[in-house]
């Protein structure tokens, strides 16, 4: 029996990198939603994102292509294609015919030191955008600690964690049952707040997982507890083939305007250890089409609905969502 009865791939914006680690000239290749792509940046600094195959005869262009000004070019006979995918020179061609030849873009945005690159199975254009996290870069948090997984799941799997309330309290130990306090749906987004409990030095203590999901692949999670601590990081999930996804988390700590900046950045250790408890249970579970759900469970079904609507074929309406995500 397979593990997964749903492995498709949802549309939205997934993270190919981060804007630091691609430096004018660099060349990347990138293997997600069971296709390559190749990352590079001009010698104007702009950041692409195309198809890994060279039209021509198939060459990967991620590995050996060359970034000569603003076009990239291909190692083995030297075709060029700029950002938008259209081949600029043939160069030992005396009737290039260029307008025929094409190397299929993608759109890709800079937001949040991040690479955001859209896909869609039909090549649609964005229906909805990433949102601006004001903490990035502010004094008052830390830079970015990277953490990241490679799991055998589907991420679907992934981000049902987010509402299975009653999982926090069995698998790592927070102190009480967890209360859902609210779950919005918003089109493409979903905002879900819960309430917790926690045990500190300082004895135990309220505090709220609030998260955002923009499309399947990009989450905002802001962790606090009272007024003591409190870390905000972007759950990332980027499918790399059927089954098989990596998950990266961008864990920021709150330093200033806080009780205690080293609870807080205890915290970022704590998210990152029960994520680590999280993937061995994600290795080898079931999902069933129609779990034996109990009183108590979070909003799993109600998760599902809203998910479904990144694996549907049909164009989807365009969302304009407010860009900056608030605290």
């Amino acid at each position: 029996m397979q593990r997964f009865d749903d492995t498709s791939f949802g549309h939205g914006w997934f993270q190919a990198g981060y804007s630091e680690d691609l430096r004018k000239g660099d060349v990347r290749p990138v293997s997600a939603v069971g296709k390559e792509f190749v990352l590079w940046r001009d010698a104007e600094g702009k950041a692409h994102a195309n198809d890994a195959h060279c039209p021509h005869l198939g060459t990967h262009l991620g590995h050996g292509g060359r970034v000569c000004g603003t076009t990239l070019k291909c190692p083995f006979h030297g075709w060029q294609f700029n950002g938008d995918g259209a081949c600029t020179d043939i160069p030992y061609s005396a009737n290039p015919r260029l307008e025929l030849r094409h190397l299929k873009s993608w759109p890709l945005v800079e937001r949040n030191g991040l690479l955001m690159v859209w896909w869609h199975p039909q090549g649609l254009a964005p229906s909805f955008e990433v949102p601006l996290l004001p903490e990035h870069g502010h004094a008052q948090w830390s830079r970015y600690r990277r953490q990241r997984w490679e799991v055998s799941t589907i991420w679907q799997e992934v981000q049902e964690n987010i509402v299975d309330t009653t999982h926090f309290h069995h698998l790592h130990g927070v102190a009480t049952l967890a209360r859902l306090d609210s779950f919005e749906p918003a089109g493409p987004a979903l905002h879900v707040n819960i309430l917790h409990e926690f045990n500190t030095p300082r004895g135990r203590l309220p505090g709220y997982l609030q998260t955002s999901l923009y499309g399947p692949y990009f989450a905002t999670v802001r962790f606090r507890i009272a007024d003591l601590a409190e870390i905000l990081f972007i759950d990332s999930v980027v499918p790399i083939e059927a089954g098989r996804v990596e998950v990266s988390f961008s864990l920021m700590a709150r330093l200033q305007g806080i009780g205690s900046p080293d609870m807080s950045l205890a915290l970022v250790d704590e998210a990152i250890h029960q994520v680590s408890q999280d993937v061995p249970i994600w290795e080898h579970k079931m999902r069933w089409k129609r779990p034996s759900l109990a009183e108590g469970d979070g909003p799993i079904m109600r998760f599902r609905q809203w998910a479904e609507q990144f694996t549907q074929t049909r164009e989807m309406p365009v969302h304009r969502m407010e860009l900056v995500a608030n605290a």
